[in-house]
């Protein structure tokens, strides 16, 4: 495959990853509310999660996994799963919101480990059964127009998702860092309190689709 080919390979994985890091859904929300109270380090690492799970995906798709994953037992348990996580990072938003509220001023989002927030990161899109929904219906439809060698052109596919998701990453956790630095307080608080509200939504439209 000639330079053209594979800058073209490269821009429609770029395109596949933005189409999976820039809607709206609870990971941003995660994200912004993390970059809003603990800065770019906190939202950064949890949107390289979030990455992390979507090349995945993407790698997975091309090698005919998506038989197994698109089970519907398997999207069962993963609803069930993924909502359980909505729930539980909901109930902490209102949890943090109500320190706030009592004068409280550490900013816990900065002072957790590092991996912690990687790691809900991972969990919150592998969950997602919107996200294994976009790689295992809406991608393979477009693939097979894209490319006549799905192999071949893999790994070009793939670095171009992982440039297009993590430049998502970076411009949305650093336009949300510059926001907490200058609201503060007031800025974590409503940052608690609607990312809560949207994660709890999130979670109750998950299980609605489920049943």
């Amino acid at each position: 495959m000639d330079v053209t080919g594979v800058v073209a390979m490269i821009g429609k994985g770029v395109l596949l990853g933005l189409g999976a890091a820039a809607p709206i859904g609870p990971v941003n929300v995660e994200i912004a509310r993390r970059s809003l109270r603990g800065g770019f380090r906190a939202g950064f690492l949890l949107g390289c999660g979030a990455v992390t799970v979507d090349v995945t995906y993407a790698i997975l798709t091309s090698l005919g996994v998506r038989p197994l994953l698109a089970q519907p037992r398997v999207m069962a348990a993963l609803g069930i799963a993924g909502a359980a996580v909505l729930v539980y990072l909901g109930v902490m938003c209102f949890v943090s919101a109500a320190r706030q509220w009592r004068g409280a001023t550490a900013n816990g989002d900065s002072e957790k480990p590092a991996e912690r927030h990687y790691v809900t990161g991972l969990a919150m899109t592998s969950l997602n059964p919107m996200t294994l929904a976009f790689w295992c219906v809406v991608v393979p439809g477009m693939a097979g127009q894209w490319s006549a060698n799905p192999v071949r052109d893999l790994p070009w596919v793939c670095a171009g998702v992982f440039f297009g998701a993590i430049s998502w990453v970076v411009c949305f956790t650093g336009a949300m860092t510059w926001v907490g630095r200058r609201g503060k307080r007031a800025t974590w608080l409503a940052a608690d309190i609607a990312g809560g509200t949207m994660l709890l939504a999130f979670a109750a439209y998950a299980l609605w689709r489920m049943l």
